[in-house]
This record gives C-alpha cells, sequence and structure tokens, in this order.
C-alpha cells in the first residue's frame, strides 16, 4: 500500500486526541454538580450538568479508541511490528505502572477524605430509600414510598435494591413493609445476584424464610453462576471483604450460625463454609478498582497484544486494506452499528445509562474488551483506508447537530423510560456515538489540519494533564463543596484552577524531565545560543 511520507503528521487527529484526554477533565469536574455517583457532592447540583456530562460520556472514550487504533497502525506501517510493542511497553504500560503506584493512591486517599467529611452532610441532606432500609428505619421507608420513590430501583452507586439492603443488614421488618408495598423478590442487583443471595450470604436466616415465602427463586444465579446456597459457601476471607464494601457489619459466629440454618432451608446440608481462596481471588481480579481514571492505558494494553497477534497473520498472510467505501463512507454504518450493538447490549443492566460501560479492575469484563476494540479496529482500518480527501465526517456540519439535537436527546429519553424500550435506546446509542466520533474527526480536520504550536504545546501536555488531574480535581471540589455559590461558577473554577496547575506542572516539573521522555519522548529547551 502507498503510505504518505515518514515526516508527515495528522495534526487534526493529533489535537482531537488532546482534545479527549482534555475533555475527561471536565467530565470529572462537572461529576460532583450532577447529583449523581461521584467522591464529592457539591451543595450546588444542576441538571444541566447531567445533560452535558452524558453528552461527552456517550462518545468520548470510544473516540479515543478508534485515534489510538489509528496511530497504532500508523507506527505499524511505518517501522513494523516490533516498534510497536516496543513503543506502548514505553509510553503506554510504563506511565500506567507508575500511575497505579504514585497517582491512584493518592486519589484514592483523597477519595476516602471526601467520603468521611460527606458522611455528616448526608445525614443532614436528602433521605434515600436505600439508606433507610440499610438503617431499619421502618416509618422513614413507609412515607418514602407514600412519596413514590420507586420499591425496586437499585441506588445508582453500588447499583442494590432497597430490599437486598434490607435483607443484607438484616432489617426483617422492612422486608415485610416492602414485599407488601410492591417489591420484586426476583429483582437482581447488578451483580445479577437477588435479596436471597445478600440474605443467605450474611446468614439472615428469618429473612429467607420470608423471601421462600413471596415468591424468591433459590435457583437462580448471579454473574457468577452462584445460587442462594453457594453463597453460603463463601469462607470469611471472602465475606470480610464483600461486607466491607458493603459496609454491613458481620459476627463470625453469628453469620456461620446463621447460614446452617439457611442451607438447610435452602435444601443442602449444615456443614460449615470451607475456605474458597479461588473465589476470593477472582473477586479481587475482577472487582478490585485497581487502575481507576487510568483504566483505559489498560484496556490499551490488551488493545495492543490482539492488534500484534492481528498484524503478525496479515503479515503472513499477505492480508489488504478492505475497500474504503466500507470504511469512510456511510455504508460503513451497516456493519459497524450491528456489530457494536453486540457488546453494548451487556452494558447498563442492572443500572441505565447512556454511554458505554467502564473498567478499572486486572481483568476487565469481556464485552468491554469487545466493545472498546471495535472501535480500535476501526480506527485501525481507517488508518489503512488513506482517507486523504477527507472523506469519513466530510458532512460534519450536518452529523454533529443531529447527534446532538435529535439522536442524543431521544436516546437520552428512551434510556431513562420504560425498560421495554431498553433495546432502542441501546441503537440510539450506538448511533449516536459512530456519528458523534466522525463529525469531530470531520471537524477537527477541517480546523485542525495545519499545525499551530499553541496545540501542539497542548497535545503534548495532555496525557500528563490527564494522568495526573483526578487528585486535584478533588481536592478542588471539596474546597468550593460548601460554597454558596452557583454550580456552573464553581464548575469554571474547579476547571480554571486544575488546569492552571496542570499546565505549571507540565512546563516545570515534566516537560524538560524523564517523565516528559517517557510520556512523549525527549524536549529540549530553546537556549539563545541554539537560536543565534
Amino acid at each position: 500500500m502507498e503510505l504518505p511520507p515518514a515526516s508527515s503528521r495528522r495534526h487534526d487527529l493529533d489535537a482531537l486526541r488532546a482534545f479527549a484526554m482534555l475533555l475527561g477533565i471536565a467530565l470529572h469536574a462537572a461529576l460532583s454538580f450532577t447529583g449523581g455517583p461521584w467522591m464529592v457532592q457539591d451543595s450546588q447540583t444542576s441538571r444541566v450538568f447531567q445533560i452535558l456530562t452524558s453528552a461527552v460520556h456517550g462518545f468520548r472514550m470510544p473516540l479515543f479508541f478508534v485515534l489510538s487504533g489509528f496511530f497504532t497502525a500508523m507506527l505499524w506501517r511505518r517501522r513494523g511490528l516490533r516498534a510497536v510493542i516496543e513503543h506502548r511497553l514505553r509510553r503506554v504500560f510504563l506511565p500506567l505502572l507508575l500511575g497505579t503506584l504514585t497517582i491512584v493512591p493518592v486519589m484514592f486517599w483523597l477519595g476516602a477524605v471526601a467520603a468521611g467529611s460527606g458522611e455528616s452532610r448526608a445525614e443532614k441532606g436528602p433521605p434515600t430509600l436505600w439508606k433507610a432500609c440499610a438503617v431499619g428505619d421502618h416509618d422513614l421507608v413507609r412515607r418514602l414510598l407514600d412519596d413514590g420513590t420507586d420499591v425496586n430501583a437499585p441506588d445508582p452507586v453500588l447499583g442494590v435494591t432497597p430490599l437486598s439492603y434490607a435483607a443484607m443488614f438484616g432489617r426483617d421488618e422492612v422486608v415485610k413493609l416492602l414485599v407488601q408495598r410492591g417489591a420484586d423478590a426476583k429483582r437482581t442487583n447488578r451483580d445479577g445476584g437477588t435479596a436471597l443471595h445478600g440474605a443467605a450470604f450474611l446468614g439472615r436466616a428469618s429473612i429467607v424464610r420470608e423471601l421462600l415465602k413471596v415468591g424468591a427463586d433459590a435457583k437462580m444465579k448471579n454473574e457468577r453462576g452462584e445460587t442462594a446456597l453457594d453463597a453460603t459457601l463463601a469462607d470469611w476471607g471472602v465475606t470480610q471483604f464483600i461486607a466491607r464494601i458493603m459496609k454491613v457489619p458481620v459476627e463470625r459466629e453469628v453469620l456461620m450460625q446463621g447460614r446452617s440454618e439457611v442451607r438447610e432451608m435452602l435444601g443442602g446440608d449444615a456443614k460449615e463454609a470451607r475456605p474458597r481462596p479461588v473465589l476470593a481471588i477472582w473477586l479481587f481480579l475482577t472487582q478490585m478498582p485497581i487502575f481507576s481514571h487510568l483504566w483505559f492505558l489498560w484496556f490499551l494494553c490488551w488493545m495492543v497484544a490482539g492488534f500484534s497477534m492481528c498484524a503478525w497473520i496479515a503479515n503472513r498472510i499477505g492480508w489488504k486494506p478492505a475497500p474504503r467505501r466500507w470504511v469512510t463512507s456511510p455504508l460503513s454504518g451497516l456493519w459497524l452499528v450491528p456489530l457494536t450493538l453486540i457488546p453494548a447490549w451487556c452494558m447498563g443492566r442492572a443500572m441505565p445509562n447512556f454511554g458505554p460501560d467502564t473498567s478499572s479492575s486486572i481483568l476487565p469484563p469481556l464485552h468491554l474488551l469487545a466493545y472498546y476494540a471495535l472501535f480500535f479496529g476501526y480506527g485501525a482500518l481507517y488508518f489503512d483506508s488513506q482517507d486523504h480527501e477527507g472523506r469519513l465526517g466530510r458532512r460534519w456540519w450536518l452529523i454533529w447537530p443531529l447527534a446532538l439535537l435529535v439522536v442524543y436527546p431521544a436516546g437520552l429519553s428512551l434510556t431513562y423510560g420504560s425498560a421495554k424500550l431498553r433495546g432502542m435506546a441501546i441503537l440510539l446509542q450506538v448511533i449516536y456515538v459512530w456519528m458523534m466520533s466522525a463529525a469531530m474527526m470531520g471537524l477537527f480536520r477541517r480546523f485542525v489540519s495545519q499545525e499551530r504550536p499553541w496545540i501542539r504545546y497542548l497535545s503534548d501536555a495532555s496525557y500528563w494533564m490527564y494522568l495526573a488531574h483526578l487528585p486535584l480535581v478533588i481536592a478542588a471540589q471539596l474546597w468550593v463543596r460548601d460554597w454558596p455559590l452557583a454550580a456552573a461558577w464553581k464548575f469554571l473554577l474547579v476547571c480554571g484552577a486544575v488546569f492552571a496547575l496542570l499546565l505549571v506542572s507540565y512546563e516545570y516539573l515534566v516537560r524538560y524531565t524523564w517523565i516528559g521522555a517517557l510520556l512523549n519522548g525527549r524536549k529540549h529547551r530553546h537556549t539563545l545560543a541554539t537560536q543565534t
């Protein structure tokens, strides 16, 4: 295939990749003002931020993976597969490793500080059905249900239903009230488990008996393939791990005795739980958020591994690029949309959400890897299509408003509407992400196709800025949390302060140091001697 000169750059896609990085900083800064799940809950919220964050989240990371696939293919075609592996080890894996050991622990510490300081504020804030069920406030649960609160809605943070909260915390009277008011004993939590799983796991024998009376299915399995009976066999280490996440106090002797009663009710024997170290390891690998906001680098490592295998096969068989019309024209939607629908269908089951799921664990879900791999693979195909004429996104001026003003509002409404329309909601989400990706690529090609020094500078800085931003964002959000100022002004203040600090740190602490060399290659200061 014919390649452009090795010295040529795609300044538009460089800039767009940086824009996607920096947009992530603004996205995280906005989360405390949405009223949704986030480490810092600001005293001022606005529906506008909910709309804006969903619109950005709906396309940002898939677009980033398209660009990553493009530049990975470019490196492969120009310098070979070995160069791809060496480059990604140095520029992706090493920053991920260093960031996980330094930046992520600081972020977790600040998150714990935010959570601790937020508990007293939460007590003063509006009550929730989930909290009332956990503490066993029977009267408050009744009042909230009388006011129209959905008795089956999972909480937005952990995806646990009110009935499961009451069951796990051992609130017998609240369980009976919820069932009387229409709580579904078969409704699943985010992990696929039910209230019966939670009650059996924590040895709540009286609640297990009540749930079985109202139709709970003892044969239902969670995402790990476990029934309620299997849940009683978890060892003490696993039990402590999960109880700590749910903040449920447990006593070993009481729990084990309760589990024995539960096993008899569910048709098992009364033997004591056996150690299950493999399950403990599996939970750690699949549930522990090791990488936090750096998860995309870990996904890139998986993508590069998969790409390397495909590239090796392509070299062996002499694979030729796909016809351009199936990559750069609207015809590409005929295969991109159906393929993307398959992994997208597995997302947002426990809690509706506009946009893709994420995972920061060591072993990410297969459907998430498949989802982002589709965008990465498309980016690689796009490079091979040699779109010198700019066919992709050429009509950005039409695609962009259609995506934002038509597809996005319709998809958002259906996402949080009737469950019967879930299929249509997912279809619109998939159409939205591909439309926005094409439109953004076309927009940047139109206006940023030539190199500009300040854009080039921001492109170099953006990698460091995204890696280091989250602790600063959380600290700034904590700083302004209780200020009697409109959410929009506080958002601008947080963004401005964080961006300024990150730019200063890049210029004086990163750009000309080993960190800058690791992230972007060696940079040299321009001195008077070199200029004359």
